[in-house]
C-alpha cells in the first residue's frame, strides 16, 4: 500500500521557489507554519492519496444509488444539533 504524500511549497525571500515532501500530515502542517512565521511567501500544501477510492469529481449518486448500484442513504443534517 502506498503512503499519502504531502508536499509543502513556498517562495523564498529572494523569490526562488522551494518544496519539501512529507508522509505525515502533521509534519507537513508544522513545516508550512514554520515557513509562514519565517516570512516566506506563497506557502501552500497539497496532497495526493494513491489509495483513494473512486475518481475525484466523477462519482455521483443517481436515484439514491452509487455508480455500482449500492444504495446510498447518507444525509447531512443541518438542524443545529436538535
Amino acid at each position: 500500500m502506498n503512503e499519502v504524500e504531502y508536499v509543502v511549497y513556498w517562495t523564498m525571500t529572494n523569490g526562488a521557489p522551494a518544496s519539501a515532501k512529507h508522509t505525515d500530515m502533521g509534519a507537513a502542517l508544522r513545516h508550512a507554519e514554520l515557513h509562514r512565521r519565517q516570512g516566506m511567501r506563497f506557502v501552500t500544501m497539497c496532497a495526493e492519496n494513491p489509495n483513494q477510492v473512486g475518481r475525484m469529481g466523477v462519482d455521483q449518486i443517481v436515484d439514491n444509488k452509487t455508480p455500482d448500484g449500492v444504495e446510498y442513504t447518507w444525509v447531512k443534517r443541518r438542524d443545529g444539533g436538535q
